[in-house]
């Protein structure tokens, strides 16, 4: 009688639980061990129905109780332009890749989510004003951004500043507005936000050979020398990287100079060598996009103390730390 009474009230509870279940999904009430209504024999009603209730509530708990991983584990978002997520055709009719895609091969998915959330196209006004609306609800505290824009922001009105430029009858502010926008943005919601300074572009300068971007104008002359090679560092002449280190000073925000890291290792490499990594001047083919990612890994390894270093997979672990005299911590003066 007992042992009845328990199924009738697990049913019961069941359905004040889920009202709309139909007889399809119901869930079963818990299975209790097959002797267990022997052992019950004899034994008053009432406390009968109090063992059974106990066992009962034991065998829900596991399920009940279990802990959701996903929601403690963090997320890492990539917010750029074409150089951090592409999915065009590159001119030797491979496919171009940005580094937000190889990157997340660098991390252990148990540990981390890598979101790559870059565009297309966009600078950090366009983006600011297009993508950051439908990214910033996904942000949770806990979760990293990287923040890289530069590449095609020759349109946005230069600087840190707060003035603005009507265009199209709409003030539009600067560079360094958009980015701070985004980042104290996203630290609002609890986030740990990493600039970047824009990634090197394939533009190639040396004293006795004009270049268009890495391909020479003409035969090369007697003694050219391909050690004089030397490659831009930053769009709008390097201004972009430096505002953006300087945007971190005023912020105090971490910054990986990821333009000369990249610059130092592709000059080493050699123009010819670094240009089969390229499709145009900008877009990178995967063997590029691997090697910006991998740069990039070992910039945020050489942080002091980097939250980073715990969420790798193998390969990232295997990567070394960049010289640290690519990243600043920018920290707050002490109070």
């Amino acid at each position: 009688m007992a042992f009845v009474a328990l199924k009738r009230a697990a049913a019961r509870r069941e359905v004040i639980a889920n009202p709309l279940a139909g007889e399809n999904n119901r869930k079963k009430p818990p299975q209790l061990p097959k002797n267990m209504k022997s052992r019950l024999k004899g034994l008053p009603v009432h406390l009968a129905l109090a063992i059974l209730f106990t066992v009962a509530a034991l065998f829900r708990l596991p399920a009940a109780d279990a802990p959701d991983a996903s929601a403690a584990k963090p997320a890492i978002f990539v917010c750029g332009d074409s150089t951090a997520r592409n999915s065009a055709i590159g001119k030797n009719g491979q496919p171009m890749v940005g580094w937000g895609t190889p990157i997340a091969e660098f991390f252990d998915p148990a540990k981390v989510t890598v979101k790559n959330v870059g565009h297309a196209g966009k600078s950090s006004f366009t983006y600011y004003t297009g993508d950051w609306p439908r990214v910033l609800p996904q942000i949770n505290a806990g979760d990293f951004v990287l923040l890289v824009f530069g590449i095609n922001d020759g349109t946005t009105p230069p600087g840190l500043g707060d003035e603005t430029v009507m265009k199209n009858g709409q003030p539009v502010h600067t560079y360094g507005w958009y980015m701070a926008q985004m980042a104290t943005d996203a630290q609002s919601k609890g986030a740990h936000v990493y600039l970047l300074t824009v990634t090197t572009r394939d533009i190639w300068s040396n004293p006795k050979v004009k270049f268009a971007d890495a391909t020479p104008l003409g035969p090369l002359p007697d003694g050219y020398d391909p050690k004089q090679d030397t490659i831009e560092r930053g769009t709008g002449g390097g201004r972009f990287t430096q505002w953006t280190k300087d945007l971190g000073q005023k912020l105090h925000l971490p910054v990986l100079d990821l333009t000369n890291l990249c610059a130092d290792k592709y000059e080493a490499m050699g123009r010819e060598a670094v240009s089969q990594l390229y499709s145009d001047h900008n877009h990178t083919y995967m063997a590029g996009a691997e090697l910006v990612a991998s740069s990039i890994v070992s910039g945020l390894k050489a942080f002091p103390d980097s939250p980073f270093i715990p969420l790798l997979s193998d390969k990232g672990q295997a990567v070394q730390a960049a010289d640290p005299k690519y990243v600043s911590e920018n920290p707050a003066p002490a109070k």
